[in-house]
């Protein structure tokens, strides 16, 4: 093969595919380490919330201190050691039964006296007004976010559309991240679009809820256990801790 076709090839793959930027390393002392706040980092780790665990391993890596609740946890005030609340992937139709209205109720509260909630996929689905699960229930309406149902699984690319925002700091361009069935986001009134798919649709999204901060990961920083996924390699465990940095820091807490 002559040089000129390998020089032409090359261009051809850098228009059609160009360069990933990704996310820098997590900074040394970043705001999520162990100690940096008051309260836990809690995980809703109960019906349904089959990827629990993977958020887990990735806040090791943080070496962020963080607390297990379950939906009766939930239910009974567990939320009130907590700065922030991360509900994490797995079967969005379990998590609603599972925690109820009752649930959901303890959850707004939370939200609305200045902590902090992390969606991800399935967290993700529940936060919106409406549930995208047979018969569409009540979800949390944390965020004005409307969600369609995909399905698939996979690296998928997105693009940083606010570099400037502390969830993305530290990121440029465009990046994969780990994507199973996450919803494609429409963003209403007040919330802000952090990074899209590569069809345009919102992939990361924040806003506030009373005296709390949201933030809604379509896809999943913190990797994936099952799929070989490691969020260092990939460099989305840097979205994961700037998320608990912003949203451990609603009004009132410092």
């Amino acid at each position: 093969m002559s040089g000129r076709r390998v020089r032409w090839m090359s261009i051809c793959l850098l228009l059609f595919f160009p360069a990933l930027s990704g996310c820098a390393p997590p900074p040394e002392g970043g705001g999520a380490k162990r100690g940096a706040m008051d309260k836990f980092v809690c995980i809703y780790t109960g019906a349904g919330a089959v990827l629990a665990k993977d958020v887990e391993v990735a806040l090791d890596r943080l070496a962020v201190l963080y607390r297990e609740l379950d939906e009766r946890d939930i239910r009974e005030g567990g939320l009130g050691s907590c700065a922030l609340l991360i509900v994490p992937g797995g079967y969005t139709a379990q998590c609603v039964d599972a925690l109820g209205e009752e649930g959901f109720q303890r959850i707004r509260e939370f939200v609305a006296g200045g902590g902090g909630y992390i969606g991800i996929c399935a967290g993700a689905y529940i936060a919106a007004r409406r549930v995208e699960v047979p018969g569409r229930p009540a979800g949390l309406g944390v965020i004005e976010i409307e969600n369609e149902r995909r399905a698939g699984k996979g690296l998928k690319r997105i693009r940083i559309a606010k570099g400037e925002h502390p969830v993305v700091e530290g990121c440029d361009g465009e990046l994969e991240i780990w994507y199973q069935n996450g919803p494609m986001i429409g963003a209403g009134q007040g919330v802000e679009v952090l990074a899209v798919y590569e069809g345009g649709s919102a992939a990361i999204v924040c806003s506030t809820y009373g005296r709390g901060r949201v933030v809604i990961f379509s896809p999943h920083p913190e990797g994936s256990l099952e799929g070989g996924v490691d969020p260092r390699r990939v460099g989305t465990l840097r979205l994961l801790e700037n998320a608990i940095a912003f949203a451990s820091k609603g009004e009132g807490r410092r």
